[in-house]
C-alpha cells in the first residue's frame, strides 16, 4: 500500500517535470546548508521515494528513477524501496557509476536537468553543470562553443505536489556561557577576521549551521538531535550580519548582539544582500565563500553581486575542529557521565540476560524498550540536553544493517544468545558523546568471539597510536582493520569521524577511513581534535559488531624529527567480556584492553549502586 503511495508521488512529479520542461530531476537530502540531518521540510527526497536514511541522491526521468546512498544503507535501502521501481544505486561498488557518469551515459543532447539549487553545494552545482554541458557538447561541432547551460537549478517541484509539507523549523535560540568553551563570542570573531585577512579578502560568507552556532555561542533545535539554528551570517573586517528568525531568540539576547556590532537581519535576506555585495566591499575587494558549505543557488546570488569571489575551505571549520582546553577538559566529564549511564545500562542487561524468565521466552524487552531504557539512565545525569542522533538498538541480523533504527514497524524483540549492537549518544552541556557496544545476551558462538575479538583489538590499536605531525586519518585507518583483514572481512564505513562540542556528532574536517577526500591524503590530526573510534564487522542475516570510542588528539613529544601525537580515550565504558576470545589476542592487545579497563573502573565505579559496582569490577578484572 505504501509503495503504491510512493508509485503515485513520483507519477506526479513526472507530470510536473514535464509541465517545466525537465527531462531529469535530481532530490538531493540536504537543507539549505548541507546539513548532514535535516529537519521534515527538507525530506524530500524520501517523500518521494520512501527511503528514510539520511544520505542518498534521488533521479527522477521519464520512465525511471534511481536512488544513490552508501555501504551503511544498502539492506535498509533494499527493503524500504522494494515495489517502488526505484533502482538501488549501491556507491563505492564496482560498476556503479556516480549521478554525474549516470548522467552523462544517458542525458541526450538538448535534456534538461532539474534540482533546487539552494540543497546542493557549489562544488555538487559546479559538477552538476559541467555534466550537462558536456552532454549538450556531444552536439555542438565547436566545442569552445557549447551550447547553454542546461542544468535548471531553481526549481523546487516538491512545493507543487508535497500539500501537507511541514513548515520550516523556528526553535527556540540560546547562548553557551563562554566560561564552558574558554573563549568569548568577540574573540572567535576576532580569530575569523585575522584569517580573512591573511586571505586578503573583505569578508566571509558563512552558511553551515554549525560554523555559526560555534562562532556566535548560539544553539537551537532546528535539526534533530543537532543543536543549531537556521542562519546564516557575513563576517566583514568592522562588522558582522546575521540572519535568522529573530523571533526565536529572546529580546535581552538580541540586545546583547547587536551591543556587541552584530547587526540582525531576516533569515531570507541573505539572498538580496548577496546581490549587493559589492556595495559593501571595497573597491577591486573579494569576497569568500566555502565550496562545501555554501549552496549553489546562493552562489549565483553572489555571483550577480561580485566578480569576486574566493571559493576556500572557512576557516572556522578548523577552528571548530580544535578544541580549546576548556572544552576538552569538559568533554572528559561529559563522557564520565556518559560512562555511568551506559554502564548503568550494560548492567541492567546483563540482569536481563541471565533472567530465567527472558531466557525461557516469557520476559518480553524489544528494541525501542531497551532505547528508553538507556534515555532513562542518560536523563539522570546532571546537565543532560537530549540524544546526539537517533538510538541505534539492533538485535541479530538488524544489526548487520549499519545504520538500522527501530520504528513501530520494525521493532522486535531482543533476541536470547544473539549480539545487541547499541550506537547511541548524548548531548551534555559539557559536550556531546558517541558511543557503540555490543553485547551476546546469552552465549556467543565461536565465530561471534572471534569476529567480536578482532573488531575490539582494531579499536584498541588505533586508540593506542603514536604518529608525527601531518598524519591523518587515512594513514591510520589500517590499524583498526588489519585484525578484521586477517579473517578476510572489512566493513563499508569510515573509521572515525570529529565529534563536535555541544554541536554536530559527526564534524570534520579530520576522518578516519580508507581514503582521502577530493583525492587528497586529508587533513591531519592536531592537538585538541575529538575523533571517533568505531571498527565493525556486519554478517547479512546473522548479526553486526561495532565497538566505538571517542577519543582527543593530544601532544606526547617531540624529538628530531619532529612534533609527535597520540590518542586519549574519552568513553568510560567496558566492553562486553562474554563475547571475547582472549586466546584471538595478542599479549600487547590484552595489556590495551586490561589498560582502559582500569580506567573505566577507576573513572566510574563511585558513581554506581552496589550491585552494579560489583559486577563492573567483574568485567574489568585484568585477561
Amino acid at each position: 500500500m505504501y509503495n503504491e503511495l510512493i508509485n503515485s508521488r513520483l507519477a506526479m512529479l513526472r507530470s510536473a517535470m514535464k509541465n517545466e520542461e525537465i527531462d531529469y530531476y535530481l532530490i538531493t537530502t540536504a537543507d539549505y546548508h548541507n546539513s548532514e540531518y535535516v529537519a521534515d521540510y527538507f525530506k524530500c527526497r524520501e517523500f518521494f521515494s520512501g527511503f528514510s536514511g539520511s544520505n542518498g541522491d534521488l533521479l527522477v526521468w521519464d520512465n525511471g528513477a534511481a536512488l544513490w546512498t552508501d555501504g551503511r544503507y544498502f539492506l535498509q535501502a533494499e527493503e524500504e524501496l522494494e515495489g517502488t521501481g526505484i533502482r538501488l544505486m549501491k556507491m563505492g561498488e564496482r560498476g556503479v557509476p556516480t549521478v554525474e557518469a549516470f548522467l552523462l551515459e544517458n542525458m541526450l543532447p538538448g535534456q534538461r536537468l532539474g534540482t533546487d539549487g539552494r540543497c546542493i553545494p557549489i562544488s555538487r552545482g559546479d559538477r552538476l553543470a559541467d555534466t550537462v554541458n558536456k552532454v549538450n557538447r556531444k552536439a555542438c561541432a565547436d566545442a569552445e562553443n557549447p551550447t547553454d547551460s542546461m542544468l535548471v537549478w531553481d526549481v523546487d517541484l516538491a512545493r507543487k505536489i508535497w500539500l501537507e509539507r511541514p513548515l520550516l523549523p523556528a526553535e527556540p535560540i540560546w547562548f553557551v556561557d563562554p566560561a564552558l568553551v574558554g573563549e568569548d563570542r568577540q574573540a572567535r570573531i576576532a580569530r575569523v577576521r585575522g584569517k580573512i585577512k591573511e586571505a586578503g579578502v573583505d569578508c566571509l560568507v558563512l552558511s553551515s549551521l554549525d560554523d555559526i552556532a560555534w562562532l556566535f555561542l548560539m544553539r537551537g533545535g532546528d535539526i534533530a538531535y543537532n543543536p543549531v539554528a537556521l542562519s546564516y551570517a557575513v563576517v566583514f573586517e568592522n562588522k558582522v550580519w546575521l540572519y535568522l528568525n529573530r523571533n526565536c531568540m529572546t529580546s535581552d539576547d538580541a540586545a546583547l548582539l547587536e551591543a556587541e556590532g552584530i547587526i540582525l537581519k531576516p533569515y531570507e535576506a541573505i539572498v538580496d544582500d548577496l546581490k549587493k555585495i559589492k556595495s559593501f566591499i571595497s573597491v577591486g575587494g573579494a569576497v569568500m565563500a566555502d565550496p562545501e558549505r555554501l549552496s549553489y543557488a546562493l552562489f549565483m546570488s553572489l555571483c550577480e553581486g561580485t566578480e569576486n569571489i574566493v571559493l576556500k575551505t572557512s576557516p572556522t571549520v578548523i577552528m571548530k575542529a580544535v578544541k580549546t582546553e576548556a572544552e576538552i577538559e569538559n568533554e572528559r566529564h561529559a563522557h564520565i557521565k556518559d560512562g555511568v549511564a551506559v554502564t548503568k545500562f550494560l548492567y541492567w542487561l546483563n540482569c536481563l540476560r541471565e533472567d530465567p524468565e527472558f531466557i525461557s521466552g516469557k520476559r518480553i524487552v524489544t528494541e525501542m524498550d531497551a532505547a528508553d531504557m538507556l534515555l532513562s539512565y542518560r536523563k539522570e545525569q546532571d546537565l543532560f540536553l537530549e540524544e546526539s542522533f537517533a538510538p541505534i538498538i539492533a538485535t541479530g541480523s538488524h544489526g548487520a544493517i549499519i545504520h538500522y533504527e527501530a520504528d513501530t514497524k520494525s521493532n522486535v524483540p531482543i533476541e536470547k544468545d544473539a549480539f545487541l549492537l547499541m550506537d547511541t549518544g548524548a548531548q551534555y552541556m559539557q559536550g556531546t558523546t558517541d558511543i557503540t557496544r555490543t553485547v551476546v545476551m546469552g552465549e556467543a558462538s565461536d565465530e561471534m568471539k572471534k569476529h567480536y575479538t578482532a573488531v575490539l583489538c582494531g579499536n584498541l590499536e588505533l586508540a593506542d597510536a603514536h604518529f608525527p605531525e601531518g598524519t591523518a586519518g587515512p594513514n591510520l585507518d589500517i590499524l583498526a582493520r588489519k585484525a578484521l583483514w586477517k579473517l578476510d572481512l572489512d566493513y563499508r564505513h569510515g573509521t572515525g569521524h570529529g565529534v563536535g562540542y555541544l554541536l554536530n556528532v559527526h564534524e570534520g574536517p579530520q576522518n578516519i577511513n580508507q581514503k582521502g577526500r577530493a583525492g587528497c591524503l586529508g587533513t591531519p590530526f592536531e592537538h585538541g581534535m575529538i575523533t571517533s573510534d568505531e571498527p565493525g564487522v556486519y554478517i547479512p542475516g546473522q548479526y553486526g559488531i561495532r565497538l566505538e570510542n571517542m577519543m582527543v588528539c593530544i601532544g606526547e613529544g617531540e624529538s628530531e624529527y619532529g612534533r609527535f601525537f597520540g590518542f586519549e580515550t574519552l568513553t568510560m565504558v567496558p566492553f562486553d567480556r562474554r563475547s571475547i576470545c582472549a586466546e584471538d589476542m595478542s599479549e600487547y592487545d590484552r595489556i590495551l584492553l586490561n589498560k582502559y579497563h582500569s580506567l573505566v573502573y577507576k573513572n566510574i565505579a563511585e558513581y554506581l549502586t552496589d550491585d552494579e559496582r560489583e559486577w563492573l569490577k567483574a568485567e574489568t578484572d585484568e585477561i
